[in-house]
């Protein structure tokens, strides 16, 4: 059985708070919990597993994310309140150990075998959905999702942006005239009232680029040009982008303004760049390395090792971070100050989780503005103005009354990859700067560069500073299992028994596979397999007729 959780006592937040007692009030079987990006959704849904576990109204808890690197995370979390979550659940193995809460999976696993999931659920569980605005009815997660958690005692929906780009509906959410309802939502505004978040910044850089359009024509455009076609202007945006003559500007302008935040109070700051693709995030890990000197961290893949380094980097004072999708959504870096939007996807949903990175507050005594540089695009200069359009609502003291719940999709632009498309030349100019206007801060302007600052700027190559971490019961069974398999081992060539066959025993005398064992067994097998090579004595099977 998992351990009994003792009382809650970890602080929460206003808004926690508030949205936790509204819940309970009620316990609906759906919830669809709206917090803006960075205000601290992981922690809410642990204090309300928590409820209901240490309760007895559940028995397990399964929780659903977007990614493979955010797996880890969930489960660290819980585990700092007492909850062990497996978060290296396998479809193949179906079942959970017994001394395990629950499992932290991810929508591609659910979609692969909903009914594993349905299975689990044959014991009173709560079902968390993170990011559900990932799972629309017409996508395949969507339909897993329904199939597999239809019998759960609660499933608890959250998102910072709940609606798709698609317009389609989120599975275990109310609609009212197309509009998805929250049982609460704690939009942007009311986080930066409450200094849970920062306000954002957006140096917007424009530009004239030069390319061969889809039809083979010659083309050059500045962002200012009105273009005839969705096509054009994206053609225009991906040639920006990828040209070292207008993206090396602005990364340079973007590590200028790191360089400066870390020189006046916040000397860990930060920066992130987005990019289109895996090739695209090492072309522009290498210019910002020709116009810096800085070796960022590059992560462009969902295994471990991305979730490492997305960690180390979070923890660790390096300057840059250059990704694909990895930190879109769900990472918690509070010490992100400055980003560069190096992506050609201009839906909002997508531009919102990205501005989410940076507006995570972190130490209260160090100034609170993040900074994240823009193409002059005209959608993404749109979706910025709402962003901003949110900070100068904060400063009149008033409540935007549709919230991020409201906000109209933009769709995504085709990436221009087919036809004759081919990006010639880009260069960058300056640009204006959307901030919170003059009328509430008068000095701000776009702080210049110190001249010494303007020439390339040489920052200590990314580093993986190893820090220790807390460890969950999943990472303490695994590292007994790698023990315990050095032993098998040893215990396979000093008897001449094949491995399978130690293993066999080891099964039979512990009740089941390795995969669903407990840390109570897998301690035993260790001791057992210990005994056999200490006493040069095997008591175990040794054939196929003997498993029999």
């Amino acid at each position: 059985m998992p351990s009994r959780l003792s009382e809650w006592r970890a602080p929460l937040r206003a808004w926690q708070l508030d949205a936790f007692a509204q819940w309970s009030e009620t316990r609906d079987r759906d919830a669809l919990i709206v917090a803006t990006p960075g205000a601290g959704k992981t922690r809410f849904a642990a204090r309300l597993v928590h409820s209901l576990l240490h309760a007895g109204i559940v028995e397990r808890a399964i929780v659903v994310v977007p990614r493979e690197h955010l797996k880890m995370q969930v489960a660290l979390t819980m585990a700092e309140h007492g909850m062990q979550v497996d978060y290296r659940f396998s479809n193949a193995v179906k079942r959970l150990a017994t001394d395990m809460h629950g499992a932290v999976v991810s929508y591609q696993q659910v979609a692969f075998a909903p009914q594993v999931f349905r299975n689990l659920m044959r014991v009173p569980t709560v079902v968390v959905l993170d990011e559900i605005h990932h799972a629309g009815d017409a996508a395949t997660w969507g339909q897993a999702l329904r199939e597999a958690f239809e019998p759960a005692t609660f499933r608890i929906a959250m998102s910072g942006t709940p609606f798709r780009s698609d317009g389609t509906p989120i599975p275990f959410v109310r609609y009212v005239e197309g509009a998805s309802v929250p049982a609460y939502a704690y939009d942007y505004t009311s986080a930066l009232r409450d200094g849970v978040c920062r306000p954002l910044v957006f140096p917007l850089q424009g530009g004239v680029a030069e390319w061969v359009s889809h039809d083979g024509k010659i083309v050059s455009a500045s962002f200012e040009t009105a273009l005839e076609t969705k096509r054009l202007e994206s053609e225009r945006l991906r040639t920006a982008l990828t040209q070292e003559s207008w993206i090396g500007d602005v990364m340079q302008k973007a590590h200028a303004k790191l360089v400066e935040l870390r020189a006046h109070g916040h000397p860990d700051a930060g920066g992130l760049t987005i990019a289109m693709n895996q090739q695209h995030a090492r072309f522009l890990a290498e210019v910002l390395h020709r116009r810096t000197g800085v070796t960022p961290a590059i992560v462009v893949s969902e295994d471990d090792d991305a979730s490492r380094r997305i960690k180390l980097f979070g923890r660790s004072r390096d300057p840059w971070i250059v990704a694909v999708h990895m930190v879109s959504e769900g990472v918690d870096i509070p010490r992100l100050r400055v980003g560069v939007f190096g992506s050609n996807v201009n839906t909002e949903m997508y531009f919102r989780q990205f501005c989410g990175r940076f507006v995570r507050a972190g130490d209260p005594n160090v100034q609170q503005q993040a900074f994240v540089y823009l193409p002059d695009d005209p959608k993404l200069r749109n979706l910025a103005a709402r962003v901003t359009a949110d900070v100068r609502a904060f400063l009149k003291k008033k409540r935007e009354d549709d919230g991020m719940a409201a906000a109209t999709a933009v769709q995504t632009e085709a990436t221009a990859e087919d036809g004759l498309y081919a990006g010639l030349s880009a260069t960058a100019i300056e640009g204006r700067t959307l901030d919170y206007g003059p009328l509430f801060n008068p000095g701000f302007a776009e702080t210049p560069v110190p001249a010494k600052a303007t020439a390339p700027v040489r920052g200590n190559a990314f580093t993986l500073h190893e820090a220790p971490r807390a460890e969950t019961l999943v990472d303490e069974k695994e590292s007994l299992r790698r023990t315990l398999a050095v032993l098998v081992a040893r215990v396979s060539e000093r008897f001449n028994v094949e491995h399978r066959y130690v293993h066999a025993t080891l099964n039979q005398r512990f009740g089941g596979p390795i995969s669903e064992a407990t840390l109570e067994s897998l301690t035993a097998r260790r001791r057992i397999a210990e005994s056999w090579l200490s006493r040069n004595a095997y008591d175990g099977l040794k054939d196929a007729r003997a498993e029999r």
